[in-house]
């Protein structure tokens, strides 16, 4: 079963099998996860993000979900929520998730966030997956954004320093 199953009923066995290893609220928690999922799915967002919340009154440290909940958040345009909750799922896995830094900086590029997101980034490089193909390419595209921001800036600061030029100039010929 991959890290993204876990505490979810996808493992062998049947149903049946399955669920009488697992307590009523498992279930429950379980149900209310694929629920979120198929909506998210159907990019019906909201009601995944209620479906998740739901999910996370039972279980309110099951780092998958609150993954889940943060792209949910991600896709539906809340950008700090999703940040937020990209937070907790690192926390509540430990750092050893590699998806749940991958979230994270998801949600900090989306805010403008480069650095930061580099950050989360070379931390599932460097200290999780060395290997981690979406760290990998998403490292590269802060480092992308972050080039392309110094240039705009120090074209900025070139057409401020043309005005200024300009305006002395005016200024002595007055």
């Amino acid at each position: 079963m991959s890290s993204d199953q876990a505490g979810t009923n996808s493992g062998g066995g049947s149903c049946k099998e399955a669920d009488d290893n697992r307590e009523e609220w498992e279930i429950r928690r379980d149900e209310l996860k694929a629920t979120g999922d198929d909506h998210f799915r159907s990019k019906n967002y909201q009601p995944a993000i209620q479906a998740y919340d739901d999910a996370l009154q039972l279980d309110p440290t099951n780092h998958i979900i609150l993954s889940n909940k943060s792209a949910a958040h991600l896709a539906n345009g809340e950008k700090s929520k999703a940040l937020h909750d990209a937070r907790k799922c690192v926390e509540c896995s430990d750092g050893k998730w590699a998806k749940g830094h991958t979230r994270l900086a998801a949600a900090m590029m989306s805010l403008g966030r480069y650095g930061e997101a580099a950050e989360a980034y070379s931390t599932v490089l460097n200290e999780v997956d060395p290997n981690n193909e979406v760290a990998k390419r998403g490292l590269e595209d802060c480092r992308t954004k972050e080039q392309q921001l110094r240039e705009e800036k120090e074209r900025e600061l070139r057409k401020m320093q043309e005005v200024l030029d300009q305006q002395k100039k005016a200024e002595k010929e007055a």
